[in-house]
């Protein structure tokens, strides 16, 4: 009895230390990421597939933990539904369906290739489409300013855990390395560049939009008038509202932003085809004006549903990457920035900066904003490009 008792707490070790794994990483600090290592050793030992789902789901459920409020918050006005049952619901399927990935290629044979075939396939479509706190993300917080080396490094880091019979050495070893590439790193900044932050809310209506536009304008203006050094300014997604008819709002301030050689970013949408459907981006005024960056992947379910009317338009195929400033930038909003792929993309046009922009109302008493924040950081330091990100709550 002692021994089934002590095996039992053995098994339950593993998905409580997962969970664990999965609040430490997924915190908003981008060195906390160097726990996901320890995810996959996890994984590695489970005793069964059984065993390997529940240590996933629970990696995944804690640092999707944001999602049962914050989804309930969205959804919650003028919905079917109660607010809890859109956000329990978009917390668990994406959370069980990439730890069903993990459970599905677990093994004990060939290791470090059914880990490869689980990084692939939670990082690219379909299932990449969901495939938020990505253990290979771990690579900006072990091996910044080393690029597509470092992501490399991390990847076989992970695939030597899977197999090797020395896992302290194994971890040690990549403490150490990790070590001194974070002592000699130094954090890339641009001061040409600069983050507008807003707390607009969400909004509620024509007059609502009225005043918020407003607001912004003058912001965008003061910010300006008071950082004459700054060429653009980056603000957040959707702050803009709709830019068929606020784009007109825009041509003072535009004119204002050109004659000083300053350019800003403005998040909003596009209607299209009588708003049968719509684009998402980064709209350009001032001396870089009539540019597009669009959002190439909107939220699944709340902004991409393409079997309705009203959906946002997807861009996957986009590098994201565009000529601001002098600058090549790449774009990464919202949602996007929880993804691998389209950053994998993005960067593979050799950006020299990369700019974040995410609309966060709905998640405010949640950790998803840090989240955000804390990927786009950590991919920013992996190949050693500053960061600009701008937030509305």
């Amino acid at each position: 009895m002692e021994k089934i008792k002590a095996h039992a707490r053995m098994l339950a070790t593993g998905p409580l230390i997962a969970a664990l794994i999965g609040v430490l990483a997924w915190n908003g600090v981008v060195l906390g990421l160097c726990a996901l290592p320890l995810f996959v050793f996890l994984w590695r030992c489970a005793p069964s597939r059984r065993w390997a789902l529940i240590t996933a789901a629970a990696y995944y459920l804690a640092a999707g933990r944001g999602l049962l409020l914050g989804a309930g918050v969205f959804f919650g006005d003028g919905s079917a539904l109660p607010s809890w049952v859109y956000g329990f619901a978009i917390w668990i399927v994406p959370s069980v369906t990439l730890a069903a990935v993990w459970a599905a290629l677990w093994g004990n044979n060939w290791r470090p290739v059914r880990l490869l075939a689980a990084l692939l396939l939670v990082s690219v479509p379909p299932i990449g489409v969901i495939g938020w706190a990505n253990p290979i993300t771990a690579a900006g917080a072990l091996f910044p300013g080393t690029g597509w080396w470092g992501l490399a490094a991390c990847i076989v880091a992970l695939a030597h855990l899977t197999h090797t019979r020395r896992p302290a050495i194994a971890f040690v070893a990549i403490a150490l390395f990790a070590a001194l590439a974070n002592g000699i790193y130094h954090e890339r900044t641009d001061s040409r560049w600069m983050a507008i932050n807003t707390n607009l809310g969400a909004s509620h209506g024509s007059d609502d939009d009225f005043e918020r536009l407003h607001a912004l304008l003058d912001a965008v203006e003061q910010r300006a008038t008071n950082n004459p050094g700054v060429k653009v300014f980056v603000l957040p997604e959707l702050v803009g509202g709709d830019w068929s008819m606020n784009a007109l709002w825009w041509q003072r301030t535009s004119s204002k932003l050109r004659a000083r050689g300053q350019t800003a970013l403005v998040g909003a949408l596009q209607p299209l085809d009588r708003n049968t459907h719509y684009v998402n981006a980064l709209f350009t005024v001032g001396a870089d004006a009539n540019k597009t960056m669009v959002d190439r992947v909107p939220v699944p379910y709340s902004m991409w549903k393409p079997w309705e009317a009203g959906s946002a338009d997807t861009f996957w195929s986009d590098a994201g990457v565009h000529q601001v400033g002098g600058t090549r930038i790449a774009t990464v909003i919202c949602y996007e920035q929880l993804l691998v792929w389209p950053v994998l993309h993005s960067f593979a046009h050799d950006p020299q900066i990369l700019v974040g922009a995410a609309n966060d109302w709905w998640a405010r008493e949640t950790n998803i904003s840090r989240i955000q924040h804390e990927a786009t950081r950590a991919w920013g330091r992996l190949f050693a490009v500053p960061v600009v990100w701008a937030k509305n709550e």
